[in-house]
């Protein structure tokens, strides 16, 4: 039983990565890929976490990394010192 949840569940994972790098392809914009990017870091931290008890130490770190680089993204973007499109 526990089994047949972890697979639908990862199954389910995989399926919103790849609608996921489909916006991050496909973004009209700069903000749409940031966010794409953000989702598919926390698609990528939750199958680490589902699939090992050791994956916590690397989920933390790149949910740290992510957030910087989301909060340098906003901060280039607001002062309009970002290359855009």
């Amino acid at each position: 039983m526990t089994a047949a949840i972890l697979a639908t569940s990862l199954g389910l994972l995989a399926l919103s990565a790849a609608l996921v790098l489909v916006r991050l392809w496909r973004g009209p914009d700069v903000f749409d890929r940031a966010l794409a990017s953000e989702t598919l870091g926390m698609l990528v931290m939750a199958a680490v976490l589902l699939n090992t008890q050791l994956g916590v130490d690397a989920a933390l770190g790149l949910a740290l990394f992510s957030f910087v680089g989301t909060a340098l993204l906003g901060y280039f973007l607001g002062r309009g010192e970002f290359p855009h499109e």
